[in-house]
């Protein structure tokens, strides 16, 4: 191959490249992009290379939009030539420079390397199901919040006070990352459910291998969780407690129950708060009962009922709130 051709070849292969990350970044992106890019990454190495660099300027251009912005009329297309900042940027055929440029300060949103964040929410009394761009499930016990960020490397979640069982589509080039509490909880594929309620965080893995790290103790694994275990922290604790763990029980919210072993009636109450919309008190000499057993959750009133027949206690209601005494 001539040194001309050979230029041409580079030059295909990063406007191909360029495709790639305008397709995976659009909003109409599917899991069966994502698919098909991994497909074609693995097919060569001067794909990946070539992915690479894209990636490169066009986070280089992201940090610097506003520097360039000003200097693009409008309606023009031209491309100004920028100094360099770091290094000396990689040579680019127009089409690909254009294009990146076009994706930074162009009127389509520009996604941004580690993807835009999307929230989502569920109210007391309400679940919620997710599906993902990427083929992952989520689905939302009452009273959450998540926010989802798709990126090019990694995709993350940051979980607020929620629960949340997570079934996660296979990306080896993509790992899915949750930040809760103080931990981080790293998969590739695999299905777990994440408590985080109180500043203690609980997760349950029923398939596949889930790894938490704990960020302020530094990069090893504190935990690599098989089907079957289960990991407790509290945040701000130097140590988390890794058991095995029938993962029944913590899945059981999603089929409408709650299965209880040893509970205190306090920490049970907190949590039907936020599965129903009317509030249930207690007082404080109530909540260190403890309780054992299933309960249905469909129907508030059938729990309050059987709850106040297991301890003896009468119902006592307003539009407002129900009281156990």
């Amino acid at each position: 191959m001539s040194g001309a051709d050979s230029i041409k070849a580079i030059d295909a292969l990063r406007d191909e490249a360029v495709a790639w990350l305008v397709r995976v970044q659009s909003d109409q992106a599917t899991a069966d992009d994502w698919a098909a890019l991994t497909v074609w990454l693995e097919a060569s190495d001067d794909h990946l290379i070539a992915f690479e660099a894209v990636e490169s300027l066009a986070a280089e251009l992201t940090d610097r939009a506003s520097e360039i912005a000003p200097n693009l009329t409008p309606a023009s297309s031209r491309v100004v030539p920028l100094p360099p900042r770091r290094a000396v940027l990689p040579v680019w055929s127009a089409a690909a420079a254009a294009a990146v440029i076009a994706i930074v300060v162009g009127p389509m949103a520009w996604r941004g390397y580690q993807g835009a964040p999307t929230v989502y929410q569920t109210r007391p009394g309400e679940t919620r199901e997710v599906a993902l761009a990427d083929g992952t499930h989520i689905r939302m016990d009452a009273a959450s919040t998540l926010t989802v960020q798709l990126g090019w490397r990694a995709r993350r979640v940051q979980m607020a006070d929620a629960q949340a069982t997570f079934d996660v589509a296979k990306d080896p080039g993509r790992p899915f990352l949750i930040s809760v509490g103080d931990q981080q909880v790293r998969v590739v594929g695999t299905e777990f459910n994440i408590r985080h309620y109180d500043k203690t965080v609980r997760v349950t893995v029923r398939r596949g291998i889930v790894e938490v790290r704990q960020p302020a103790l530094g990069s090893t694994p504190v935990a690599r969780l098989v089907a079957g275990q289960s990991l407790s922290h509290v945040e701000g604790a130097s140590r988390s407690v890794q058991t095995a763990a029938d993962p029944g029980p913590a899945f059981a919210w999603t089929q409408g129950r709650m299965v209880c072993d040893d509970e205190t009636l306090g920490d049970m109450v907190a949590y039907l708060n936020r599965r129903y919309p009317v509030p249930i008190k207690i007082s404080p000499a109530l909540a260190g009962k403890r309780f054992s057993g299933v309960l249905e959750l469909g129907d508030q009133d059938l729990v309050v009922k059987r709850l106040a027949g297991y301890f003896s206690l009468s119902v006592h209601r307003t539009d407002e709130q129900i009281e156990l005494r």
